[in-house]
């Protein structure tokens, strides 16, 4: 299995709470089986609203998502991880320890960087972040369609 066509893919995070379960439910919306995706954060982080209501609208149910961290998952058993944050980075980098798969970085903006504007403003940054990955997902395993 090379890095180009991975099978299985984990994406990571600082928290398991936005951006890493919104990347995998795209992969496994867009790819129906043909990629597997998992994902954790650094730390558990917690169910967010926002991201369930951003999915939603997308028909992708993450109401039942549960978050968890590095420790929970064997990260050798992945093709690709990918990491959308520096944290998740340095944390996959320590656990895997100069072996296991190939670690690639995409830094993703953290929509939670709007969470004191007001509801619509929010509801826009997690829709953009959510739209940022699909379209990273779309570019980066094109040849799986």
């Amino acid at each position: 299995m090379t890095s180009h066509q991975p099978i299985k893919v984990l994406f990571a995070c600082t928290m398991n709470s936005i951006r890493s379960p919104m990347a995998a439910a795209l992969v496994r919306r867009r790819f129906k089986g043909a990629i597997l995706a998992d994902s954790c954060g650094v730390y558990d982080g917690y169910l967010d609203p926002f991201m369930v209501q951003v999915m939603e609208d997308w028909g992708v149910d993450l109401a039942d998502h549960i978050p968890k961290n590095f420790d929970d998952l064997d990260l050798h058993s992945f093709d690709l991880i990918v990491v959308l944050t520096s944290e998740a980075q340095e944390r996959a980098q320590e656990v895997l320890n100069q072996s296991g798969p190939p670690v690639e970085v995409w830094d993703t903006p953290n929509p939670t960087d709007e969470m004191f504007g007001p509801r619509e403003l929010r509801v826009m940054a997690y829709s953009d972040c959510r739209n940022l990955l699909d379209k990273k997902i779309a570019e980066r395993f094109k040849k799986h369609k």
